[in-house]
């Protein structure tokens, strides 16, 4: 049985992440394969109560979460709030490229020691099943 993934990343990368997570559902597609939990949700809201409620609904049964990091990722608090939690869980966190993007580190992954990854679908496959 495939591992559970939570997929973090921000709304601007939303279509192509959605993308990369129908890849990894469907089993016509052999290059991926793994199931994927993520929080389709976004609220409006600065409360922190809020976000990670809304986090720990979503990440409940995964095994580690995989940060998508694009151009705008570094300026999310609800990536920091999610690498946080999944850490406080005791759960692994990997951070991945998206293709084509070269934006900031997230400061989260920096301060966790998190290692950003090139973009590679070999590569995401590999991190879903460490």
């Amino acid at each position: 049985m495939p591992n559970v993934v939570f997929f973090s990343f921000t709304e601007a990368d939303r279509e192509v992440v959605l993308t990369i997570k129908g890849r990894a559902v469907n089993p016509n597609y052999s290059t991926l394969n793994f199931r994927v939990k993520d929080l389709l949700k976004r609220w409006n809201t600065e409360d922190t109560a809020v976000i990670r409620q809304a986090i720990s609904k979503a990440m409940n049964g995964t095994s580690r979460t995989i940060v998508f990091v694009g151009e705008k990722t570094y300026r999310s608090r609800w990536v920091r709030e999610e690498v946080k939690m999944t850490l406080e869980k005791g759960k692994p966190v990997y951070a991945i490229r998206l293709k084509g993007t070269n934006g900031t580190k997230p400061q989260i992954l920096t301060d966790e020691g998190i290692y950003l990854y090139p973009w590679s679908e070999d590569r995401l496959q590999d991190l879903a099943n460490r």
